[in-house]
């Protein structure tokens, strides 16, 4: 029975990953026999099919990228926090004791506060960014994620 490379093209997938049945397995390697080159291209298949990464790996990829994110965003997050706790404590002293007579944003306290708050402002609304590992590498001084994803 003469069988066409059609028949081999549907059978080529079971057959690398193994689940082909003996009959099958036999039938495809007498035509790689019979067709050498056929049998060469369908080789570099099989390798260029095992180099490509898995649904798996990648779905850990992504995995990995969705943590990494929701991490930056936390650890800005916890920054503008601290940033906007330093800010209260300045204000209230600007509120509470004169400095050369003045209070309010005058005070030296309030000037301080001010800063603090406009950092916490900056830092919340940087980890609002999609890509927020970005920001957070770039704040903190951090080389290894320098660069903006995708450019």
């Amino acid at each position: 029975m003469k069988v066409s490379r059609d028949v081999i093209y549907d059978l080529l997938p079971t057959y690398f990953a193994g689940d082909a049945s003996d009959d099958s397995r036999s039938l495809i390697e007498e035509f790689f026999a019979s067709d050498p080159e056929f049998g060469r291209m369908a080789e570099r298949f099989r390798r260029m099919n095992a180099e490509r990464p898995s649904e798996a790996t990648l779905e850990e990829d992504r995995a990995k990228i969705v943590f990494d994110r929701a991490r930056a965003r936390v650890k800005l997050r916890m920054a503008a926090l601290i940033w906007g706790l330093g800010a209260v404590f300045p204000l209230a002293m600007a509120l509470v004791i004169p400095f050369h007579g003045q209070f309010g944003f005058r005070h030296a306290g309030g000037l301080i506060g001010t800063v603090f708050g406009a950092a916490a402002l900056s830092t919340w609304l940087m980890s609002l960014s999609p890509h927020p590992e970005w920001w957070y590498a770039a704040f903190t001084g951090d080389g290894t994620k320098s660069k903006k994803p995708g450019r």
